[in-house]
């Protein structure tokens, strides 16, 4: 009897042992289901609310934690969403799903860093590897990094074939943003192979045909050919004032009209990849009706290699200048100028340039008046465009050096330029431009016993006018003044221009 009621004694304390100790699963185990439910039915709120009261510790909590992450991103909520995936990861037993979605948050978020440091954690627990490679070449497209982003997006389709189309999506963008057009058309045509009836072939349908119309409508040859009538008041410079010892007769003849006619022919090959190419012959003529003296004929030859990177371009202009005055050779003018140009906030554009000059004067000059010499420069420019790319502002300042055979002419330069485009009605624009040219010469002049300074300040206004596609009308004003502190380079100077321009 006394075993008896001992052996009830222990099964009575086991079963309330078992009522205090074991908990009850079966709660959670139903909270669960329902969150993940309502999840799956897009009931995004109703699912964080239940699924948060699944307590740490909890064998359901990193899987509750994975639905509230989920949930979270879904809502756009990604902070919070980034909070629950991380404890999905560092629970037990942890969810190795999370390591994407955390991942693709981050990545959302613009949060690269921290993207990264989690990508390489799920690299060594190789955690589905076609969908974080596929992750890793979107971090590194995004962060301007293209030959990466492409071994990333083919090791992703290696990994997992279906992320094929998407990989080749990426990789076809990335083609087209560095130029590389064939390869691009190729990326696209194996999408439409894979299943040529998803949504993503019906994307890349549309692009391929973008690619082609822009192969298509790009011009490797273009023209220009403009002709103008100009009335100049000063054709020959003459001074502001009376000098001393010099007859007015030496000046007359200061005021004359010309025909000016211009033609340029531009060669610009459409190449794949990041590298451009852009050739440029020039003609200008500057024909007086009687000051025949000052007629000038230029031909200039320009080859412009250049290298396209992230939000900005790298270019070598390459420049010779034949010139004749008068009916014969002047000078001769060959110049380098590397140029950097960076879009360092959206809208915002700066360029810096160097450049290096040798000019040659053909006519014989006396000693101390021989313009031969090496020209140093440097500039840097703020463009700004505004009205959806219509208009434009630029400042720009620019430094000189010439150094010359002939002790008058060496002088250093710091030259400061406003130029705006606006505008003003449908086909009607208006560009005005400003310039202070600052010249100081190095040398005491020999025949006027002292340092030449002068002070060039020239503005002008600009009319065009668009008859029809690629046809301009112009009219223009522009006025010099050169104030000078040896009389005889004194002046003012006002020009009109009237003229068409005919693009092709």
């Amino acid at each position: 009897m006394k075993l008896c009621r001992c052996f009830l004694f222990i099964l009575f304390s086991v079963l309330l042992f078992s009522i205090i100790v074991v908990p009850d699963t079966s709660a959670d185990d139903s909270v669960l289901r329902k969150g993940i439910a309502d999840y799956r039915s897009e009931n995004y709120e109703e699912a964080i609310a239940l699924l948060a009261v699944i307590p740490p510790g909890s064998p359901d909590y990193s899987v509750a934690s994975f639905y509230i992450g989920l949930s979270y991103k879904q809502t756009g909520r990604y902070h919070q969403a980034e909070e629950y995936f991380k404890a999905a990861i560092s629970s037990v037993p942890y969810i190795k799903d999370a390591y994407v979605e955390l991942i693709e948050v981050l990545y959302s978020n613009d949060q690269l860093s921290d993207a990264k440091e989690w990508i390489t954690k799920a690299e060594k627990e190789n955690v589905k590897p076609g969908q974080v490679a596929f992750l890793k070449g979107l971090i590194s497209q995004k962060e301007g990094r293209s030959s990466e982003a492409l071994e990333c997006f083919s090791k992703a389709k290696e990994a997992d074939p279906s992320l094929s189309q998407s990989a080749d999506l990426q990789m076809a963008l990335i083609h087209t943003k560095e130029r590389r057009f064939t390869e691009a058309q190729k990326a696209l045509g194996t999408i439409l192979t894979i299943n040529p009836n998803s949504e993503i072939a019906s994307f890349a349908r549309e692009y391929e045909r973008a690619i082609a119309r822009r192969k298509e409508m790009h011009k490797a040859w273009r023209f220009t050919l403009g002709v103008a009538y100009t009335y100049d008041d000063n054709v020959i410079a003459s001074p502001s004032t009376n000098i001393p010892g010099i007859s007015a007769d030496a000046f007359s003849g200061a005021r004359d009209e010309s025909v000016i006619n211009t033609l340029k022919i531009e060669y610009s090959p459409l190449l794949d990849g990041p590298y451009f190419v852009n050739v440029q012959y020039n003609l200008y003529s500057n024909l007086y009706a009687h000051t025949t003296s000052h007629s000038l004929f230029l031909q200039s030859l320009t080859v412009i290699p250049g290298l396209n990177f992230s939000n900005g371009a790298f270019t070598i202009p390459l420049t010779y200048n034949h010139i004749w005055l008068g009916g014969q050779q002047y000078m001769s003018l060959v110049s380098i100028s590397p140029t950097v140009t960076y879009v360092f906030l959206p809208g915002h554009i700066g360029q810096f340039s160097t450049g290096f000059g040798l000019r040659e004067m053909i006519k014989s000059q006396l000693d101390d008046e021989d313009r031969d010499g090496k020209i140093l420069s440097f500039s840097a420019a703020y463009i700004r465009p505004f009205s959806e790319g219509r208009g434009m502002y630029n400042l720009k300042y620019e430094f000189s050096k010439e150094n010359t055979d002939g002790k008058n002419w060496d002088n250093t330069g710091n030259r400061f330029t406003a130029s705006l485009l606006v505008p003003l009605v449908q086909k009607l624009n208006l560009v005005a431009t400003g310039d202070a040219f600052f010249q100081d010469y190095s040398n005491v002049n020999s025949e006027f016993n002292k340092k030449r300074r002068d002070s060039i300040y020239t503005g002008s206004v600009n009319f065009i006018y668009q008859i029809m596609k690629g046809l301009n009308m112009n009219f223009q004003y522009a006025h010099v003044r050169d104030d000078s502190n040896i009389a005889i380079y004194d002046y003012n100077r006002n020009v009109y221009t009237a003229g068409f321009e005919y693009n092709f």
